[in-house]
């Protein structure tokens, strides 16, 4: 666990790159996915975790003794993995929640499609 703040937001920039790139192979792939999409989900990802991290790390650093801060840096990469993670996973399937997504058979058929598919 990282117990600095630089060490602490290299570490949360590393996790949350990878996060994106689960979430674009996990994406459905009938639904397109723009690349304006992906700079805004990777960068809110991104932007999300540095700013939860840096200030949850600012604030323990200020408010605790060394060694206490020490101990509490250790949880820091928690929440701001959980605040990036949900809003990487919500802009990278905000196409499909606007606008649905296909409900096939096991032949490829069609059986409900756009926003009729979230009550078939």
């Amino acid at each position: 666990a990282s117990t600095s703040t630089p060490a602490l937001l290299f570490w949360n920039w590393i996790n949350q790159s990878q996060n994106a790139l689960v979430n674009f192979f996990n994406r459905n792939a009938s639904s397109p996915t723009s690349n304006d999409t992906l700079a805004v989900s990777y960068t809110a990802a991104v932007g999300a975790a540095l700013t939860v991290a840096f200030g949850l790390s600012q604030g323990i650093t200020r408010t605790c003794s060394p060694a206490r801060a020490k101990q509490l840096m250790k949880f820091v990469a928690f929440p701001s993995s959980i605040v990036a993670s949900c809003s990487n996973c919500y802009i990278m399937r905000r196409p499909e929640i606007a606008g649905g997504s296909n409900i096939t058979d096991k032949e490829g058929n069609v059986l409900a499609g756009g926003k009729r598919s979230s009550v078939a």
